[in-house]
């Protein structure tokens, strides 16, 4: 039997995803356009927004530079939960 794994989904996750989200729509920025900076697949990028964890140093400077994003603020999102 499958295990259920409860409170996956974590403040980190949630603020990491919002800024990416919030970021994207602010400077125009579509799904497609940023995977393919990043040189990763669509659910390549759905799996990493949900586990940030798993995100490349690469992904994330192209997230930072294309989203306009500082560094210091998406990382703190992905490892301290931070805004």
């Amino acid at each position: 039997m499958a295990k259920v794994a409860f409170g996956a989904w974590t403040d980190k996750n949630e603020s990491f995803t919002r800024k990416i989200r919030a970021n994207r729509i602010e400077e125009g920025v579509g799904i497609d356009i940023l995977t393919k900076k990043a040189g990763i697949e669509r659910s390549t990028y759905f799996s990493h927004v949900r586990n940030p964890e798993k995100i490349t140093l690469r992904e994330l400077r192209v997230y930072c530079n294309t989203l306009k994003i500082p560094a210091e603020s998406l990382i703190s999102a992905v490892y301290e939960g931070g805004d």
